[in-house]
């Protein structure tokens, strides 16, 4: 596989979560499902980021070396002192399932988005992942506690993120014990869509105001925001999943971002040398062996 470099001037709270989004080099296999116009935009700040073919399937993701837990709006970052209404929160009549934020929000008003970002996965290596990423390790989700736009890592608005607590069954590399209660974050998230809103910069909103006739959409209280092709995390269920530890600037947050997106986080089930994992692309069931360097 050839190598792709990634090189930009960043500041620390950036350094590991920009990622360009690029519309003109699309794969027309992985269109995005709503106008680019209603998409939060991502960083274009990265330069030095050399595109070629890849010899195996063109994957649309790449991050260089750097962890995707919070997908930076572009332009100037909009740094707050405090967080606004950083979780989606369930709809005040709906019955709210304390493990599972989403589960209270009615499903006739989320409006469902896509968007597309390139990355690079060698699909050819089936260690790409493990040998790539810090931690790997399989987990149990614990809980989904909402969705985000801002986020307390970065200190500011990001791609909508997915939070929650994780319990770690099985480590295959990095320095985690199974045991660990940990709080994850993931790109895609469902979040009002209100706050959605405040995190666009004013160029996209006058875009949306023009295209609905000077008004703010108002048919939707939520959107769901994900990257094309990527799967949701599921309450209950296992996970072999690609980590990446960040923590905020003073220190008394850590959390531990999914990254890989749909080759990332991959269901488990069975235990042992018979676990089996689940492959997002072809829907079939394959050994814990062909991703992970066993012992």
């Amino acid at each position: 596989m050839k190598t792709y470099e990634f090189q930009s001037d960043r500041s620390d709270a950036l350094r590991k979560q920009l990622v360009e989004m690029p519309t003109e080099l699309r794969h027309p296999k992985h269109k995005s499902r709503m106008p680019q116009e209603h998409a939060a935009p991502l960083s274009s700040t990265n330069q030095g980021l050399q595109r070629k073919p890849h010899p195996s399937r063109r994957v649309l993701l790449a991050i260089g070396a750097a962890s995707v837990g919070a997908i930076v709006l572009s332009g100037a970052p909009k740094a707050v002192d405090q967080a606004p209404n950083q979780y989606a929160r369930p709809a005040e009549t709906a019955p709210l399932i304390s493990n599972d934020a989403y589960a209270g929000i009615p499903g006739d008003q989320i409006q469902h988005a896509g968007a597309d970002v390139d990355f690079i996965w060698d699909a050819k290596d089936p260690y790409y992942g493990y040998n790539k990423y810090p931690i790997v390790a399989r987990v149990h989700i614990d809980s989904i506690d909402g969705g985000r736009v801002f986020s307390p890592i970065s200190n500011q608005y990001v791609f909508p993120q997915t939070v929650g607590k994780m319990t770690v069954r099985e480590v295959y590399k990095g320095t985690i014990k199974p045991g660990d209660r940990l709080n994850y974050s993931r790109v895609g998230g469902t979040v009002i869509y209100d706050d959605y809103w405040n995190s666009l910069l004013q160029v996209q909103r006058d875009k949306i105001l023009r295209l609905n006739g000077g008004q703010k959409p108002a048919d939707k209280k939520y959107v769901q925001q994900k990257i094309t092709d990527d799967i949701d995390v599921e309450v209950g269920k296992e996970y072999v999943a690609l980590l990446t530890p960040q923590s905020s600037k003073d220190g008394k947050l850590i959390e531990y971002s999914m990254d890989g997106f749909q080759f990332g986080l991959r269901e488990a089930k069975g235990s042992g040398p018979s676990t089996t994992v689940l492959n997002n692309e072809t829907k079939e069931w394959e050994s814990l062996g062909s991703i992970v360097k066993l012992p």
